[in-house]
């Protein structure tokens, strides 16, 4: 075996020190050059944060001047997410959405880019419109909800059949539905409805708009409108959101059904108490032997109907809705008023009608707070169909309403019944 001559020996040493220096170089750039595009990124994202968009923007346009063939694509999408979402420059964000589809022809961004361009493109003589629609949702935290449906009315006033006008009537739906203003609400929901027939809106945001205004016709007692607009959306949705569908559509129908019971409950009420008036029941009324007799059936209807209100109080358990038993301390004192006022009249229908009438009286009583607690809710939550500030229906709330109906029922049939005697009635 040859030994290495020693010039030939040092000749093979600066070469691999020379690989190393050079490998070692190109390494060293390439990790700086990755160091440098990160501080660029958490600079703009610090300056979003603090919603200072334009220096932002700034920041990324910096970075891709100094690597215009950068290849990251989070930062197009953030630098069109800026000019197009907070900037309002439509112009700016369609020349990056374009140049972005020049480098990523198959980026995972691509497909939504090419609708946005489209989007835009189709707007372009109502971009100033579409500016000031913006602007308003961009301030939706810091503006009043009143403010911003007058501007958003405004706009739309002079957009009415615009390219944009459907998405305002959308907008203008669902805050007007935050509103509890379900009259508007249903208005500009329908007219959304009406404007989308047309193509280039997905059968997901029909069913949307559709649940929406099922919703809403709900919270207008139309329940037979609401159940076909639910039919309309459950036929374009997707197998999963077509049996949530389902289940929507069986609490529309117990809340139907409810409605239904409250109106039969709240006209029987009304009509035993407008039953005094053709009994002319001031000629048998004695202020003071009636006090003296209803002192005791009120005085037990108000320890059993707000009894249940301090041991909620006490047992500070899950939250827990109050309102029923306040409402049913108040008609189940009026009943036991107007039974007491009614009593002659167990002279001409038994003792037995009489008592039955007015357990019936106290059971509409019942209901009618039931309803008012549980159906009548004014927190909205979009695409839910029963709504309460707070949910009751826990199993202490249970107990103690049933245990305060069955005694106030009680109760007021044993007023009844010492009230229909035959002396009691003179």
């Amino acid at each position: 075996m040859k030994k290495m001559s020693a010039p030939r020996f040092f000749a093979l040493l600066l070469t691999i020190g020379m690989v190393f220096v050079l490998v070692s170089g190109i390494c060293m750039a390439q990790g700086g050059s990755a160091d440098d595009e990160q501080a660029y990124r958490d600079q703009a994202n610090r300056l979003v944060a603090v919603k200072n968009y334009d220096e932002a923007a700034s920041v990324l346009e910096e970075l891709l001047a100094k690597n215009p063939n950068l290849d990251d694509e989070l930062v197009y999408k953030q630098l069109t997410h800026i000019y197009d979402d907070y900037l309002f420059h439509f112009d700016k964000a369609l020349t990056y959405y374009h140049t972005y589809l020049d480098l990523f022809p198959d980026g995972k961004f691509a497909r939504g880019f090419i609708d946005r361009i489209a989007y835009l493109e189709e707007r372009r003589p109502e971009w100033q419109a579409l500016r000031a629609f913006r602007s308003v949702q961009l301030e939706e935290d810091r503006v009043p909800l009143k403010e911003r449906l007058a501007e958003v009315e405004a706009i739309l006033s002079k957009q009415e059949h615009a390219k944009l006008a459907p998405e305002l009537h959308l907008y203008l739906a669902n805050q007007y539905y935050e509103a509890a203003d379900y009259r508007a609400a249903g208005e500009h929901a329908e007219k959304y409805i009406s404007s989308i027939s047309g193509a280039g809106v997905t059968n997901t945001d029909r069913a949307s708009a559709l649940r929406l205004y099922a919703d809403i016709l709900v919270k207008q007692h139309h329940y037979s409108k609401a159940i076909r607009a639910l039919d309309q959306a459950t036929a374009l949705a997707s197998p999963e959101d077509s049996f949530n569908d389902d289940l929507k559509k069986s609490e529309m129908i117990k809340h139907r059904n409810m409605w239904y019971g409250l109106i039969f409950c709240l006209i029987y009420y009304l009509s035993v108490v407008i039953l005094l008036f053709p009994t002319r029941f001031w000629k048998s009324f004695n202020l003071r032997r009636s006090s003296n007799r209803l002192a005791k059936p009120i005085l037990l209807l108000g320890v059993v109907s707000l009894g249940p209100v301090l041991i909620l109080n006490i047992v500070q358990g899950p939250i827990l809705d109050p309102r029923f038993f306040f409402w049913l301390s108040g008609f189940s004192i009026l009943s036991t008023i107007v039974i007491k006022l009614l009593a002659p009249l167990s002279r001409k229908t038994g003792r037995l009608v009489f008592i039955t009438m007015s357990g019936l009286h106290m059971a509409a009583a019942w209901f009618m707070a039931y309803y008012m607690t549980i159906y009548s809710g004014r927190k909205v939550i979009t695409n839910t169909v029963i709504e309460a500030d707070i949910d009751p229906l826990t199993s202490t709330f249970l107990i103690l309403v049933w245990g305060s109906a069955i005694a106030s029922l009680s109760i007021v049939m044993i007023s009844s019944f010492v009230y229909s005697r035959a002396k009691g009635n003179d």
